[in-house]
């Protein structure tokens, strides 16, 4: 006889006859659980359990139950004991060895029932215990950050799977400077990184998107003042893999696309491609009536281990500040260009990364997904006669940002002086 069997209960209602709220029913249904679980351990350990080894001498049975069930017991709030419920054949496991260990008719019947009700909860509100670990995810802030993480890790290896390729490191980086020609103006330089992309399926096409080049912006220039013409022209060699990455261009739009040259697989094949412009005298060094703001925005080509933004800046250009960074969903209405932009704010993500202001100096932007990373910010600095060590910055991180989300860093610009002094 199935020791969990027992007739089908409703679900409970209030007076009115509706259904209670998630929230109110997984409380409910949740706290009766941890305590029917809690006199299940008690009714099994002759001593006090402190930590889940305890739950192990006593019931006897496998590490990963024991840790369920001990979490269960010990939750802090009921709702996050939701996450740790194990499946039914798990939950007959267990009290079938509780049986053998003298364990209370009672109690044991009351882990019973709470197991049904909490089935009956899963069903009442989810399709699956997948979607029902996040409704619980979702009211708690720890357990909705551990499911993020586990959630983008899995899409990360799907997509690399499916894509048949995969980077280590996406890296984006802007630099702010004075302008010497212009002193109300900002000369810009833009940098991208793909740190250890590679095919890990044959055939694969690695295709990767370049910075603006050539006839889309007569204005661009390479990190030395030349002009650009080709792709080639914005490639920084010295910080590329050995031999230097051939790329097959694809012109058209906007931005130059390219496709990686070659058949290897595997980490053993993996390259480095970074690339620099400079557009001189780019943007006013203050907000105007249509734009208030400056930034960066970034979405990754290839499903990446980490996406790192950096926007660094000349001491005094922008005012001490808590920026923010958001995230899209670029699959409906593609990527954002131009910020802020209400239309969009139906494609963010609820995922707040943090920005974190790095301070002073080369030496503050040290970055350990981008190992030669320093060196390229010097190698910018030194061929424009920029001083690195007067660069401020701030970076965002993401591990295992999702293959369709798009980053966008935002700083606000200072005042011009006039109006600061107008009020």
């Amino acid at each position: 006889m199935d020791i969990l069997a027992e007739a089908k209960q409703p679900a409970k209602t209030p007076h009115n006859g509706a259904a209670l709220p998630f929230g109110q029913d997984a409380a409910q249904v949740l706290g009766e659980l941890q305590s029917a679980m809690l006199s299940l351990v008690q009714g099994a350990s002759p001593v006090e359990v402190r930590r889940a080894a305890d739950v192990e001498r006593a019931l006897g049975v496998d590490r990963k139950l024991c840790w369920q069930v001990y979490r269960i017991a010990t939750a802090s709030n009921p709702l996050a004991a939701g996450t740790n419920v194990p499946a039914r054949v798990s939950v007959e496991r267990l009290l079938k060895v509780a049986e053998r260990r003298r364990v209370s008719p009672i109690t044991i019947a009351g882990v019973s029932r709470a197991f049904e009700r909490f089935e009956r909860l899963v069903a009442q509100h989810a399709d699956s215990r997948e979607e029902f670990d996040a409704l619980i995810a979702a009211a708690l802030p720890d357990e909705h950050d551990k499911m993020s993480f586990a959630s983008r890790e899995a899409i990360y290896h799907a997509a690399r799977n499916i894509r048949g390729v995969t980077m280590q490191t996406g890296l984006i980086s802007q630099i702010l400077y004075p302008s010497k020609h212009a002193p109300d103006m900002l000369d810009v330089a833009n940098m991208i990184g793909y740190l250890g992309l590679r095919r890990i399926r044959r055939g694969a096409p690695i295709e990767c998107t370049a910075l603006v080049v050539g006839n889309a912006n007569p204005a661009v220039q390479t990190v030395d003042g030349r002009p650009v013409t080709d792709t080639a022209d914005i490639m920084l060699e010295e910080f590329c893999s050995v031999p230097t990455p051939t790329m097959a261009p694809h012109p058209g739009g906007e931005q130059m696309r390219f496709t990686l040259e070659g058949e290897d697989v595997g980490t053993q094949a993996a390259v480095d491609s970074v690339f620099a412009r400079v557009m001189p005298a780019f943007r006013s060094r203050y907000a105007t009536p249509e734009r208030a703001t400056t930034g960066l925005a970034h979405a990754t080509d290839a499903p990446s281990r980490w996406q790192v933004i950096d926007l660094l800046y000349f001491e005094g250009v922008l005012p001490a500040q808590d920026p923010e960074a958001r995230v899209y969903d670029v699959i409906p209405h593609g990527v954002i260009r131009r910020y802020p932009d209400p239309t969009r704010d139906i494609d963010r993500v609820v995922f707040d990364p943090s920005v974190r202001y790095m301070g002073r100096g080369l030496e503050s932007f040290r970055c350990s997904h981008a190992p030669r990373y320093m060196d390229m910010i010097q190698h910018i600095c030194s061929k424009r006669g920029w001083d690195a060590s007067r660069l401020h910055g701030y970076r965002v991180e993401i591990e295992y940002p999702v293959y369709s989300w798009q980053t966008v860093l935002a700083l606000r610009l200072p005042n011009a002086p006039e109006q600061s002094a107008t009020g």
